[in-house]
């Protein structure tokens, strides 16, 4: 009881903190990994719902929002911390593992719904698939997943969150071949990989936080970094493999 009244305190005062995911450049290349390994007919579905708007700008659409604050509602969609050592579970309310994994029932009935509803939904799931890809959206409350923890980089000054978000990306010029050559998994691996548990899907980012806090001081070595780009890199494939396998068990 008093880890989840722990969880509650600090969701609340979590949601004031800037937590956009991965940066324009990592969610659209969840995006286009996801469309790599989308069946013809699928892609087809989902554009037409998109109704002109590209891939990269729905992956990117509830980041774009953040000075629309008729949308404020979504913000804390974007992530959840748990305290060291607390399990993570699904709690209902406004974090991403509960709105991803509701936002996917719900377009399940897509037929049901205005176009315009479909659209925004699609747009969430796009989004949210990225961000629970990101460790630090699955992070510790202490210190609003990185937002507060300041580092430097090649002389500038940002915080942890950031660099995870893009920081790191920019610095390797990481490409979507660079993501797809990773994948080597057969069949059977890409189908379990894509099995939709959000809950799992979280601890798994979740796992990468020790080796993300292992740097001995505020200035960030190049070594550092040589260390968490195949971390971004995976985890920018799997969210692109995962984002496949939910929208293909929606509209396949």
């Amino acid at each position: 009881m008093k880890k989840h009244i722990t969880f509650l305190v600090l969701a609340a005062l979590f949601i004031t903190q800037s937590s956009f995911a991965w940066g324009k450049k990592g969610h659209a290349l969840v995006a286009e990994i996801a469309f790599t390994y989308l069946d013809p007919s699928v892609q087809t579905i989902v554009t037409k719902y998109l109704n002109g708007r590209s891939i990269q700008d729905a992956a990117n659409w509830m980041d774009e929002l953040r000075d629309d604050h008729s949308y404020d509602y979504l913000k804390p969609y974007h992530y959840v911390n748990f305290d060291k050592g607390v399990k993570v579970v699904n709690h209902e309310g406004d974090n991403i593992i509960f709105r991803l994994t509701q936002t996917i029932q719900e377009l399940k009935n897509y037929k049901k719904l205005s176009d315009e509803d479909a659209k925004m939904k699609i747009c969430i799931i796009f989004h949210l698939v990225g961000d629970l890809h990101q460790p630090l959206h699955v992070g510790f409350g202490t210190d609003k997943g990185g937002n507060t923890q300041q580092i430097n980089y090649n002389g500038k000054g940002t915080n942890l969150h950031s660099f995870f978000d893009s920081g790191i990306i920019n610095a390797r010029n990481i490409s979507l071949n660079d993501c797809l050559t990773l994948n080597t998994y057969s069949k059977h691996q890409i189908k379990r990989l894509g099995k939709i548990n959000t809950v799992k899907w979280a601890k798994e980012s979740r796992s990468y936080l020790p080796s993300i806090y292992d740097y001995k001081s505020n200035v960030i070595p190049e070594t550092y970094v040589d260390t968490q780009a195949p971390i971004i890199k995976k985890q920018l494939l799997h969210a692109g493999l995962r984002l496949a396998a939910v929208l293909s068990s929606i509209f396949g």
